[in-house]
């Protein structure tokens, strides 16, 4: 039988290679991510470069590799493809890439270029061919700004589009720009091989369009004008009497009309896992011949599809539906900037529901929603517990109760008292520490905030990297146990000329912190402006005051009851003395204490998965000969100790248990945040 489909996993510099040259055929929608996805994606790639420890010299000896799903291409010339399936993420990466290419330059600059452009030959009269070619109206923007090198560098605001796809690419330039300018100069060094050799795609390439067609409908990676919608829509309509079909595409088509395709799109997903309990299926005909076995399709459209559509389109465009209600909107507007929408399913269906203590509800949601960003808690986790949330209130539990999934366990409080307290900055994601001086401005602001702005930044106010004559090394003696904690941090619409990071405070405040017109669009910024100082004794008393607001916020005080228990706790373990924790990427989870021959970590503590490449010799063979004897052991959950161990020093304990070199002192912390440093 003759060979008519192919697939192949292969690296980005395969697929941006001379292999192929892509084009987007008229049936695609246009380039439509913003720089919620693009920044997503960056995200993502940022925290698998953050959790395997990868840099430019590690490359090679990184074995997982990130996949980025697959495209589905139909061949047409060889070696010209139309892309079927996967435009918005090749788009996207070749913007990532121009960015950085023009970022870099140097000797970066033209190997990048090369996974943009295939280049041509001088004596053969062959011209430079791009590798992407987008729909016909946006080609030349495309090329003009994000292909030529450079370009991407002439970039503004201000640059005229004619399109939504350009203004989306214009847009998606800028945003990686102040995103990789927060970057130290490694990561983003890093980056271009990190996507060249270790973002993996599947490949699917056929010689048909209709077989390209069928492959998309099963893989549903949803990069063509196709999605999940559209084949309910064939499953409901098809459900509902003929004489009546024409009224009834017209209700549904006026509901995604009303929200847009993508929303459209989004909102079904909800109502799947409204309606399963569980995240939506891949294998449609299951899933929606279960689904319509219970209800027929004008009910469907008539008591699920257009209600919720109502209530959804509320959820999104809140400050337009609930201005008069400022509660209202200052919960949605936080929970709108939760980094996921799994809370959406929950919210929608109290709303629907319901019509007492919708604000009650939806602080307690934002409190869960919060909390699980804080904590990192995964996918797979969120969505057994949305889901069980659902269960109960179909079950009518009350959901304020404290028998509900939506109550915070006391464990789950110390712990986010723990990473509130520490060094947050570092600790915490952007988009996490970005979320809760965002929460936390919410609380100190007059009314209701409402934040258009495209970029908001976290910046220091004692600097990073302070100047060795400066003021702030004659306030603050050892900078780092304050720079990256919560109290030294503020918000800014727009990042600023970096040298200004480091002025002394009084210019810095007024050069850096503040507009032309001498305010700042943050409350939690305005604060600052106000002080006439930054001392340690200033900031230690914002903090405490960031961390009461935030306790009181989220309900952060646990029962005397746990905590005296805690307190047993640490007094059996090591009678008198404080016990210290640790917790990092690899899988690292340490519990233990000082002791007179040194520091003991206690059993049950899990040590990283791996080591990072600069790992001292010594703690490796230390490491080794706990493996080889059997006190440390792989299990379920990662690499467990299997009895109480003392090591020689608090900085011996914790590089071995993080799997990087480490100072002890500061990384070993107690369940309230205090450094080791301080007790000993």
């Amino acid at each position: 039988m003759k060979t008519t489909l192919s697939a192949q996993e292969m690296p980005l510099h395969k697929v941006f290679s001379d292999d192929y040259l892509f084009t987007i055929p008229s049936v695609q929608r246009p380039y439509s991510w913003t720089a919620d996805e693009a920044g997503e994606l960056l995200d993502d790639l940022l925290d698998f470069i953050d959790h395997y420890d990868i840099t430019e010299n590690n490359l090679k000896d990184i074995e997982e590799p990130y996949f980025l799903g697959s495209v589905v291409l139909v061949k047409k010339e060889t070696p010209i493809f139309e892309v079927l399936d996967g435009q918005q993420r090749l788009t996207t990466l070749t913007i990532l890439l121009a960015v950085l290419r023009d970022i870099l330059g140097g000797e970066y600059a033209g190997d990048i270029h090369s996974m943009i452009v295939q280049k041509g030959n001088k004596i053969r009269n062959i011209a430079d061919t791009y590798r992407l070619h987008l729909r016909y109206r946006d080609n030349d923007f495309f090329k003009k700004y994000i292909q030529e090198i450079g370009s991407t560098s002439g970039l503004s605001s201000d640059t005229l589009v004619k399109t939504d796809s350009q203004k989306a690419i214009r847009d998606n330039v800028l945003y990686f720009i102040e995103r990789l300018n927060e970057l130290n100069v490694q990561t983003i060094k890093t980056l271009p091989g990190v996507i060249a050799t270790l973002c993996y795609v599947v490949v699917v390439s056929t010689p048909s369009f209709d077989s390209a067609f069928r492959i998309f409908t099963v893989l549903n990676d949803r990069g063509l004008d196709l999605m999940p919608s559209d084949i309910y829509k064939a499953r409901v309509i098809g459900d509902i009497p003929e004489n009546e079909q024409d009224i009834y595409t017209n209700k549904w088509e006026e509901v995604e009309v009303s929200l847009g395709r993508d929303r459209f799109n989004k909102l079904f997903d909800h109502i799947r896992m409204i309606i399963q309990k569980r995240k939506g299926s891949a294998n449609y005909k299951d899933e929606y011949d279960q689904i319509f076995k219970t209800i027929t399709g004008k009910n469907f459209i008539e008591h699920v599809l257009i209600p919720y559509s109502e209530i959804f389109l509320k959820i999104s465009d809140y400050h337009a539906y609930y201005s008069t209600s400022p509660n209202l909107m200052k919960m949605l507007n936080l929970l709108n900037r939760i980094d996921n929408t799994d809370w959406v399913p929950p919210a929608m269906y109290y709303l629907i529901n319901n019509k007492n203590n919708i604000e009650g509800f939806l602080q307690r949601l934002e409190t869960f929603a919060g909390i699980s960003m804080v904590l990192r808690k995964n996918f797979n986790w969120r969505q057994s517990r949305y889901s069980q949330i659902l269960r109960e209130m179909e079950k009518n539990v009350d959901p304020f109760s404290s028998t509900s999934s939506l109550e915070i366990s006391n464990q789950d409080k110390l712990e986010v008292l723990n990473k509130i307290n520490g060094d947050v900055y570092t600790d915490l994601k952007d988009s996490v520490r970005r979320y809760l001086l965002l929460r936390l401005d919410s609380m100190l602001s007059k009314g209701q905030p409402y934040y258009d702005h495209s970029v908001i930044t976290v910046e220091h106010v004692l600097p990073q990297t302070p100047k060795p004559d400066s003021e702030w090394l004659e306030n603050f003696m050892d900078p780092s146990l304050y720079v990256h904690k919560l109290g030294n941090l503020v918000l800014l619409t727009r990042a600023k000329n970096s040298q200004a990071k480091n002025y002394d405070f009084r210019k810095k405040k007024t050069t850096y912190f503040q507009s032309k017109n001498g305010v700042s669009s943050f409350a939690l910024t305005s604060q600052v402006i106000q002080e006439e100082e930054w001392t340690p004794l200033v900031l230690e008393k914002r903090q405490k005051k960031l961390i009461q607001l935030l306790k009181s916020a989220w309900n952060l005080e646990v029962g005397d009851n746990f905590q005296a228990n805690i307190e047993n706790d640490q007094n059996t373990e090591n009678q008198s003395k404080q016990v210290f924790y640790i917790k990092s990427v690899r899988g690292a989870n340490g519990k233990g204490f000082p002791s007179g021959t040194g520091f003991t970590v206690v059993k049950d503590s899990y040590f990283a998965d791996s080591v990072s490449e600069s790992f001292q010799l010594s703690y490796i063979s230390i490491r080794d000969e706990l493996i080889n004897s059997g006190l440390l052991v792989f299990d379920s959950e990662g690499l467990m100790l299997k009895t109480d161990y003392t090591f020689s020093s608090p900085s011996t304990a914790a590089s071995l248990v993080m799997g990087r070199n480490a100072n002890g002192l500061t990384e070993w912390k107690s369940f309230s945040g205090e450094l080791l440093k301080n007790f000993i």
